[in-house]
């Protein structure tokens, strides 16, 4: 088991502990979705994260091809070996996020925020687009 798989593991069974009650079963689905494999997505606080058996480099290009795909703005990206940003634009005037981070040679995790308050439907269709490209 991965270390920073354990630590969640061990964060959340404190939380389930502290909260007692009806919490638990919230532990328990907490420490399912921690362990849950590639290929699966995390909704928090408006971004969605997916990650992907895919190479950074891979998985970089395919995000920048899905956004020159549908048309979006990018107005700045930023990359080095471990970690990459994509800013910008959609044609109503939203903006989007999207965060490349290697986990290792070859995992790629990528979450996608799209507005203040994130927009799950939009970057669901962006990751299945990434997705298709790998």
């Amino acid at each position: 088991m991965p270390v920073k798989l354990l630590k969640s593991v061990i964060v959340l069974g404190c939380i389930a502990i502290l909260l007692g009650g009806c919490s638990r079963r919230m532990f328990i689905a907490g420490a399912a979705a921690t362990g849950i494999g590639v290929g699966t997505y995390a909704y928090v606080k408006g971004n969605l994260k997916r990650n992907y058996d895919a190479p950074m480099d891979k998985v970089w290009n395919a995000t920048l091809a899905t956004m020159k795909e549908f048309n979006l703005t990018v107005t700045s990206q930023r990359r080095d070996g471990f970690n990459g940003v994509i800013d910008g634009k959609m044609a109503d005037d939203r903006t989007f996020q999207i965060n490349v981070v290697r986990i290792g040679t070859n995992t790629t995790e990528v979450g996608i925020r799209v507005g203040v308050f994130g927009d799950r439907g939009r970057a669901e269709v962006m990751h299945g687009h990434i997705y298709s490209l790998l």
